[in-house]
């Protein structure tokens, strides 16, 4: 039974570090996620390996780990970017009609 468990859990990790493609394209890009050899990784994929060793069950974690804290950084940074551009749309609105601009203002556009 938790053989079972960690033998999902290893090959959503692989579909979640290789993204969007084919499942050839999926085990490449984990692969070279991990560090892995490809085949091991084609090998926790397709549920092949009965057993996962620890070492190979922490280096995935580790990395879904990473990739995980990387799309929030980057999700921060896309934010930030929106809110640079709604303060400067603001400001330019300011200066075509401020009485549209004070309105946005007290409704919270910003």
């Amino acid at each position: 039974m938790r053989a079972e468990l960690i033998q999902s859990e290893m090959a959503s990790a692989v579909r979640l570090l290789g993204g969007d493609g084919t499942a050839k394209e999926q085990i490449t890009r984990a692969a070279r996620s991990t560090g892995l050899p490809h085949t091991v990784i084609e090998r926790l994929r397709w549920r092949k390996l009965k057993r996962v060793p620890a070492d190979i069950a922490d280096v995935v974690r580790e990395s879904v780990e990473q990739h995980n804290e990387e799309g929030l950084r980057r999700a921060k940074h896309e934010l930030f970017i929106a809110q640079q551009r709604n303060t400067a749309l603001l400001a330019r609105l300011e200066a075509i009609d401020p009485g549209l601009a004070r309105a946005a203002a007290v409704e919270g556009w910003r």
